[in-house]
Formats: structure tokens, sequence, C-alpha cells
């Protein structure tokens, strides 16, 4: 028969084996939650700077797309004009075409146009570019309202370039009328190229000095102010600048 110390040295024995496993439980407790909060800021450093890459290209695009306007408004030759027109009153959409400028927004190994007439223009998205992410309402989701989100985008008629037979040459970027599988010409038949891909609005104005007011649509000439109100995606206010013309 166990004696009154031998007993009470079972029982320590028992009660240090029980706190070792809460002290178990516990320490496990604690790393799961040292390990979630590491996860949940690892997690938010990736997306803050993914977001702030993506921001950073945004400005780096749009500072390009301002110099490359002031460039070729500043510096018009003798008998270039520029034309605004309105393709569509609501939302607002307008067609700005600079002709008789041959360096004008020169992309790529292309140091001129030699059919200088440059459309720049807000592009609709896409249907297909736009929808709700499939399987939405399958994981439980609400689908949110689909935004009608645009591209800023240029076109030249050099974009497919052709010999005097109407064949395309060789460094064409586009070998066929009909485009590719991924440049597909508009209803006049013109390709374009996306300077800024997604924008919520474009909108130009002309100063007239004659009646020294601002207005949304010109017939060809040389208007000695331009205006360009850019409204881009998770900016409150939008992006205002004015270039002179020579």
């Amino acid at each position: 028969m166990s004696t009154g110390p031998e007993l009470r040295t079972a029982h320590h024995r028992r009660f240090a084996r029980g706190l070792t496993l809460i002290e178990v439980v516990v320490a496990l407790g604690i790393l799961s939650l040292m390990a979630g909060a590491i996860y949940g800021i690892v997690s938010g450093c990736v997306e803050s700077t993914a977001s702030l890459a993506l921001i950073q290209t945004e400005d780096r695009r749009v500072e390009t797309l301002l110099q490359r306007a002031r460039v070729a408004f500043a510096h018009l030759p003798v008998g270039a004009t520029i034309e605004l027109k309105v393709i569509e009153n609501e939302p607002l959409r307008q067609e700005l075409i600079l002709r008789g400028v041959s360096d004008a927004f020169v992309w790529g190994e292309y140091r001129w146009w030699s059919k200088p007439a440059v459309t720049l223009a807000p592009l609709r998205w896409p249907d297909e570019k736009r929808a709700p992410p499939v399987g939405a309402e399958l994981r439980g989701k609400k689908s949110e309202p689909v935004t009608q989100r645009f591209s800023f985008a240029m076109s030249v008629p050099d974009f497919y370039r052709t010999d005097p037979d109407g064949e395309p040459l060789p460094e064409s970027p586009l070998q066929s009328r009909q485009g590719n599988q991924f440049v597909r010409p508009d209803t006049q038949g013109r390709f374009w190229l996306d300077l800024l891909p997604e924008i919520d609005r474009a909108e130009w104005r002309f100063y007239d000095p004659s009646k020294k007011v601002w207005v949304e649509v010109a017939q060809p000439g040389r208007p000695p102010l331009i205006e360009l109100r850019l409204s881009l995606p998770g900016r409150k206010l939008p992006l205002r600048a004015v270039f002179e013309t020579a």
C-alpha cells in the first residue's frame, strides 16, 4: 500500500504531465495566431506592392502620353491641322485627328509616318473583357455591376503599310486588312494601338479665341490651346492638361 509521500509524488507527476499538455495546447494556439498574423501582414504587403506597381506603371504611361502630346502640338509644321469630332454624346466620346505631323506619337522602331494622320479616341472595352468573373454566382458571391471601361487608343494608316500595288510591305505591323487574332479593324477598317489600357473618360476641348470659349467640336484648324481631361479608375478627380500649339 502506498504511503502518504508516495501518493503526493504520484499526484505531482500527474499534475506535471497535465500542465505540460496545457502548455503545449496554449503554445500551439499562440503559434497559430502568430502564423495568421504573419500571413496577413505578408499578404497585405504583397497586395500593397502590387497596387503601387500598377499605379506607378499607369502614371508613367500617362506622363509619356502627355509628353508626346505636348511635343506634337507645340511643333506643328506649316499645313498641319487638328480636328475634333464628337462620335457619341452619352457618354461623350470624341476623336482628335492630327494631320500633317509626320513624327507625332511615333512609337516603336518607326521615326515618322509616311501617311501622317493620327487619330486619338477612347474605345469601348469589348463585352468579354468587362464581363464579371465566370462562376461568381456559383461561389456564393454577388455579381457586381459591370462598369463600362474604355482604353485610350491611337490609329494611323501606317499600321497597315502597302506598296504602290497595294501589297503589304515586309515592315508593315499588320500584314492583312483583316488583322490577326489579336488586332481587328473597326467598322472603318482602322487598326488601333492602346496608349492607356484603362480609363473612365477622355474629353478634349479647343479654345476658340474669336468667341473666347472652349468648344468640344471643331473643324480642321490650329487652335491656340487644347485641353485634355482624363478620368482614371480609382481616382476621384480627373487629370487636366492644357497644351499650347505652335
